[in-house]
């Protein structure tokens, strides 16, 4: 089975939807990179997050300094994002629901709960599920 890792839920008070996910994976990078863990296969339902990472930012870019480095961190960890849509991805509407629940800035948890274990292991099967 594969490693379930780390699991970080980081609130943005303030900017765009784009804006905090680039936030979220440049903050998770750098628990990567500060964990000692490599080769992460990240996935992410925003697919202009993966666009942005995969190619060299432009300078009308509003992000484009942040876009850089978190390109910098994925070399240094050897870690590749991809592309995971919505309905496949139910741990991830778990977290984002579990997160705006939470009143710290930032939770790091080292072990899932049996909810999302039994969430992840049907994302990985492709079992269909019905959103809440």
């Amino acid at each position: 089975m594969r490693n379930l890792g780390v699991w970080l839920l980081w609130k943005l008070h303030s900017g765009t939807s784009l804006e905090a996910k680039l936030w979220a994976m440049y903050k998770g990078l750098t628990v990567i990179l500060q964990k000692g863990m490599n080769q992460v296969m990240i996935e992410t339902d925003a697919e202009q997050v993966v666009q942005l990472l995969q190619e060299e930012p432009g300078d009308r870019c509003p992000f484009k300094n942040l876009v850089e480095d978190a390109q910098i961190l994925l070399r240094e960890c050897e870690c590749s994002v991809q592309h995971v849509w919505k309905e496949g991805n139910f741990y991830a509407d778990f977290l984002a629901k579990m997160r705006a629940n939470q009143p710290e800035e930032m939770l790091l948890m080292n072990d899932p709960s049996a909810e999302l274990r039994e969430l992840l292991v049907s994302d990985m099967i492709g079992m269909g599920r019905e959103r809440t």
